[in-house]
């Protein structure tokens, strides 16, 4: 089973979680969260997230998934990547999450990349009735 821990700005991993739990009816054991606070510092956020690592197990796979890249969420979580063991996806959107939670029990792999075609092709531009084509 693969662990998805959400690190990403602090109402957003919160929301990102709860709302995922919603729509699935159900607490999601292997869903973990760990929200940046702005006025954190840094290096406590990545001992921590260490920590955490640490409590879940090291050799457990785990995806972690991150709001935007570059902001200091994402730059935390790639300084936890070990390939094959601990993957990293920026951009989070809630479709990329309900895919990952969804395909968790598959491996890291096929999460990996179940999750990143989740959050692309989640995204849609619908268009009205009066829209040329």
């Amino acid at each position: 089973m693969v662990h998805i821990l959400i690190i990403a700005h602090s109402e957003i991993a919160n929301s990102f979680a709860h709302c995922v739990e919603h729509i699935m009816a159900k607490r999601i054991d292997y869903l973990h969260i760990l929200p940046v606070k702005k006025t954190e510092n840094c290096d406590s956020i990545v001992r921590h997230a260490h920590d955490f690592i640490q409590q879940i197990g090291d050799t457990q796979e785990i995806l972690i998934l991150s709001d935007i890249y570059g902001a200091t969420p994402s730059n935390i979580s790639h300084k936890l990547i070990k390939p094959g063991v601990i993957e990293l996806v920026t951009g989070l959107n809630l479709p990329m999450l309900i895919r990952a939670i969804s395909y968790a029990k598959d491996g890291l792999k096929t999460c990996l990349n179940k999750t990143l075609d989740g959050g692309i092709t989640g995204i849609i531009h619908v268009k009205g009735e009066n829209d040329a084509d």
